[in-house]
């Protein structure tokens, strides 16, 4: 899981109506109802939502707590129409302060796992998956259907064996690169001649206009692999265009954001009753 900083976060409570209002201009939909379309969630889930309170607890455990994070997470989730709190103790006495002030869903991070926990159904969901699935379906809307066609997948971790798993249900045909061969030796067993394997980014390029970058490498996606019809959905932090690439691709082609996507996606699927 990448490590945010600080600088990541911090700009995030006070930007969440202006990031939902960008969000809806390039796809046509707003956070919710991508997280929703993300997780398949029943029709009643905005309701559900409503009624669940949320616990945020920071986790000192590692490098400890970003600055910022916690009070991120808790702006995303009232933006979904959860009761949100940050809990004042960290770690267990978090955990016991969450039980004790009546959470339902409660959410922590430490280095190398971001989890939100239904404590009543006992559900657990996993950021990254939540993520690859996220930047699947605003990928699925901002191109107006990825079924039948082209999808780059850059990055086959945690994120991007996800958005693979989601990508194949779409019926989009993908194409995937890694640095670790290992990875994609995986993919390739697991979906057979559903994905297409490359091993360097600059020849994989060549072949898809549809891009999920999830690997978290700078300066991978150059000016010559960008064209009128390149679109990307980076959950990558950090993003993985040079400068150049990224003046001449725009904003209204990429979606790209370090937790927005993703916790509300998680907030969905914590709540979502039946199993995907």
């Amino acid at each position: 899981m990448t490590r945010l900083t600080s600088l990541d976060v911090r700009n995030i409570p006070q930007t969440m109506k202006r990031y939902d209002l960008e969000l809806r201009e390039k796809t046509g939909c707003g956070l919710l109802e991508i997280a929703k379309d993300a997780c398949r969630a029943e029709k009643n889930i905005t309701g559900i939502l409503r009624k669940t309170r949320a616990a945020v607890i920071p986790v000192t455990a590692g490098k400890g707590v970003i600055p910022g994070f916690c009070e991120a997470v808790a702006a995303i989730l009232e933006y979904t129409g959860m009761k949100t709190f940050v809990t004042r103790g960290t770690d267990i006495a978090g955990i016991a302060e969450a039980c004790e002030l009546g959470a339902d869903v409660i959410f922590a991070a430490d280095d190398s796992k971001f989890v939100a926990i239904n404590l009543a159904t006992k559900r657990v969901v996993d950021n990254a998956v939540a993520t690859g699935k996220a930047y699947v379906a605003a990928l699925d809307r901002i191109a107006k259907g990825v079924e039948g066609r082209e999808v780059l997948l850059i990055g086959v971790g945690n994120v991007g064996v996800a958005a693979a798993k989601d990508l194949i249900r779409r019926k989009a045909r993908v194409l995937a690169v890694d640095i670790n061969r290992r990875r994609l030796a995986n993919l390739k067993k697991r979906y057979g001649n559903r994905v297409r394997v490359f091993y360097t980014v600059s020849k994989a390029l060549l072949h898809a206009n549809l891009i999920v970058d999830a690997a978290p490498a700078r300066n991978i996606i150059k000016l010559n692999t960008i064209n009128d019809d390149t679109i990307i959905a980076a959950p990558a932090v950090p993003l993985g265009l040079t400068k150049a690439a990224l003046n001449r691709l725009g904003g209204r082609n990429l979606v790209h954001d370090p937790l927005q996507l993703g916790v509300a996606t998680m907030a969905v699927e914590a709540c979502t009753v039946r199993n995907n």
